[in-house]
């Protein structure tokens, strides 16, 4: 069977060099981790972006067929035709339906990094829980990796995703590729 150990030791030294940045051992394994979770985050960005880059046609193709479906319903509706209504919304929601599922199919895309930190960090820290200085109620004193990880990488993406929607050069690109600008 094949392993991804050799791959995760090649990665070793890039992925290590933050977390012995600071002299203290909590405050190093936060910023590493933060870093690790940052990286995960952009790389998964990039293929997000370039996943709905190269699937942009059908996208829009989706989005057109929701907005015909939409303005024929509501005229329907205006003309007190029940039964069309009914039948454009269903197709409606049908073209919703596929645009929901290609967003959760991108939004996938873009935590593929994550298992592949994860079993680094595993390597590197399932014998070394994280020693905090307080107790926190339903956790104690220590923190397993994968829970300081999960936690660090929802509060890192949040941040991201904040400071990235405010960039103007960002959001163009996003708009550009969902055929919005």
């Amino acid at each position: 069977m094949n392993s991804i150990v050799p791959f995760l030791l090649l990665l070793d030294p890039w992925f290590i060099a933050p977390f012995r940045w600071l002299p203290s051992e909590t405050a190093g394994y936060l910023l590493g981790a933060a870093i690790i979770a940052l990286q995960c985050i952009i790389i998964g960005d990039l293929s997000a972006t370039l996943v709905a880059y190269l699937n942009r046609g059908y996208l829009r193709k989706i989005q057109e067929k929701m907005d015909r479906n939409h303005r024929l319903s509501e005229q329907a509706l205006m003309q007190g035709d029940k039964e069309s209504y009914k039948a454009v919304n269903r197709q409606g929601l049908d073209a919703f339906g596929y645009q929901f599922s290609m967003g959760a199919a991108i939004f996938c895309v873009s935590i593929w990094p994550m298992p592949f930190s994860l079993a680094w960090m595993n390597m590197r820290f399932a014998e070394a829980p994280l020693e905090m200085s307080i107790k926190l109620p339903f956790i104690g004193q220590s923190v397993h990796y994968f829970a300081s990880f999960l936690l660090l990488y929802i509060a890192v993406r949040m941040s991201y995703s904040f400071f990235m929607a405010r960039n103007p050069w960002y959001t163009g690109l996003k708009n550009r590729i969902a055929g919005i600008a």
